[in-house]
């Protein structure tokens, strides 16, 4: 999935899935987050992460781990705002899928965590995944309203004080959707080369005026 829409303000947002380049982007979006979003992200007091945990976080195998990043434009370029993931299972059952998720602090508020969200649970569907389950810190309210709000259920982890259990059941998507990692890349290569030209058009070209777009070939 490669979606592209503007928000409110104007800002022109796009979800794409991560690539392995993009990890000096997601360490500076890391490292922007207030300490207590970054708190709420790890469960910890993570101050920073290291270049081999940001290529491990970057470099995904699009089976068993998927990840989204959206990204917006800055004066230095693009600029990761926020990210979200799934890890199957390791030694649970094969139909879930643990998840994380993170907006900016600063982009928050605006419906990306509901997208990003919306589209996570999409992915795990198409590939015959049944559940979708996280941890979520007691008073991380934002978190919890948004997931509420997306029909999860949340319980308190007796085992562990201050922690919400969530869980939500997906939607079964027929049939199953697997693509091998050069596949994704591939689509995102492709993308970007028609966003070139699409920037690149001739002033007074026809173009669709839509506030939201999609590459013809970018649903995956």
């Amino acid at each position: 999935m490669i979606d592209v829409w503007r928000l409110r303000n104007g800002a022109r947002v796009t979800l794409r899935p991560i690539l392995p380049q993009d990890g000096p982007l997601l360490g500076d979006m890391l490292t922007r987050l207030s300490p207590a979003a970054r708190h709420h992200r790890f469960h910890g007091g993570v101050r920073s992460v290291t270049p081999a945990q940001l290529a491990q976080l970057s470099a995904v195998d699009y089976r068993r781990h998927v990840a989204f990043v959206i990204t917006a434009s800055a004066p230095s370029g693009e600029q990761v705002i926020a990210e979200a993931r799934y890890c199957v299972d390791a030694e649970g059952a094969d139909d879930s899928a643990e998840f994380a998720l993170v907006v900016d602090d600063r982009w928050q508020r605006r419906g990306l965590g509901l997208r990003a969200l919306d589209t996570l649970a999409e992915s795990a569907a198409a590939a015959g995944l049944r559940w979708l389950r996280g941890s979520v810190l007691a008073h991380n309210r934002p978190m919890l309203a948004l997931l509420r709000r997306c029909r999860f259920h949340c319980i308190g982890d007796g085992s562990s004080a201050g922690v919400v259990q969530v869980e939500a059941a997906l939607r079964p998507h027929a049939p199953p959707v697997t693509l091998a990692p050069h596949a994704v890349l591939d689509r995102v290569a492709s993308w970007w080369r028609w966003r070139r030209d699409d920037r690149w058009r001739p002033v007074g070209s026809p173009r669709d005026p839509a506030t939201h777009d999609r590459h013809p070939s970018a649903n995956f």
